[in-house]
């Protein structure tokens, strides 16, 4: 198959995902978000192949997903896959009690009425970074765009973020594209100019966010650094644990969205599609590294050359 082909079927591959981040939302069918992260990893490293004589295929991958989801928070087309637009910025209003009172609302879904009680079980600044009168798809659509725009050096992880499943995703309102919008900037924005910053801001947003920071530190050697986002993830609970230390450990901790402190089985989270958002942008943001370890530890048959 020659670039051309193998292009055009990148690009199709790309509109393919579509169709699959809507198969996740059959209950018998959640599981399909696995075959959708491998085939987004499949499609970069088939841009990165091809796209040197194919120029166009990379712009205009990054035009359809962008497409696909400005139309669908634009229209609600493909949309209402979350309550999050309406939950997360609604929980700010719970101020200091964000872990000791649930958060009771009504909100209409396109012309579904939905009723939510449940306590805040993210780290305390996710809420409140939202932009007031701005409904939150558009707020996790531009934290998508900032990604974007920090990794444009990179073609590989550019094509990664840019396969349509991933903004599409974000145009439901997601909450997870923020956090990952601070971790990518932490790691462009160097240190003298205020990464670390982002970094500490990143710490107090949501779980796996922490979870890849802490293990980025660790693979590099950097313990002080990685006990260092620890001491600063506590800090940033420190008012909400001298309030309430149980309903922080319940809620933050265990991840109970109700008053038992009983989480969520580990079996919630193995198919949960936004929550493989964060291994999907670890591949692609270190695909080099990622791209050692399978060169050195895989089978001989999948020893390739690197990805430029």
């Amino acid at each position: 198959m020659g670039p051309r082909s193998t292009a055009v079927l990148l690009f199709l591959a790309s509109a393919l995902t579509i169709g699959l981040l809507v198969g996740t939302t059959f209950p018998d069918f959640t599981w399909l978000i696995v075959p959708t992260v491998l085939l987004t990893v499949a499609i970069a490293w088939g841009v990165a192949q091809v796209g040197p004589e194919r120029r166009w295929l990379l712009p205009a991958l990054l035009v359809l997903g962008a497409a696909v989801a400005v139309y669908s928070t634009w229209t609600g087309t493909l949309n209402g896959l979350s309550d999050e637009p309406y939950t997360t910025p609604a929980y700010a209003s719970l101020g200091w009690g964000l872990y000791t009172h649930p958060l009771n609302l009504t909100y209409v879904q396109y012309g579904t009425s939905h009723f939510e009680s449940s306590f805040y079980v993210y780290l305390p600044l996710l809420t409140f970074l939202q932009v007031p009168g701005l409904d939150y798809r558009w707020v996790a659509l531009g934290a998508w765009a900032g990604m974007v725009f920090l990794l444009r050096r990179d073609p590989f992880a550019l094509t990664g973020l840019s396969v349509a499943w991933v903004p599409l995703l974000a145009a439901n309102g997601q909450n997870d594209f923020v956090p990952l919008l601070a971790i990518t900037g932490a790691l462009v924005v160097r240190p003298e100019r205020g990464g670390w910053v982002v970094e500490a801001l990143s710490l107090g947003l949501k779980q796996p966010a922490n979870v890849l920071v802490g293990l980025y530190h660790v693979v590099r050697g950097e313990y002080l650094a990685a006990v260092a986002s620890v001491a600063i993830t506590v800090a940033i609970l420190g008012p909400f644990l001298y309030l309430n230390a149980g309903a922080v450990y319940c809620h933050v901790l265990v991840g109970a969205p109700n008053n038992t402190c009983t989480g969520r089985p580990w079996t919630f989270f193995v198919f949960k599609r936004n929550y493989w958002l964060y291994p999907t942008w670890a591949v692609v943001v270190f695909h080099r590294s990622v791209g050692g370890w399978v060169r050195k530890y895989a089978p001989a048959p999948l020893r390739r050359t690197p990805v430029a």
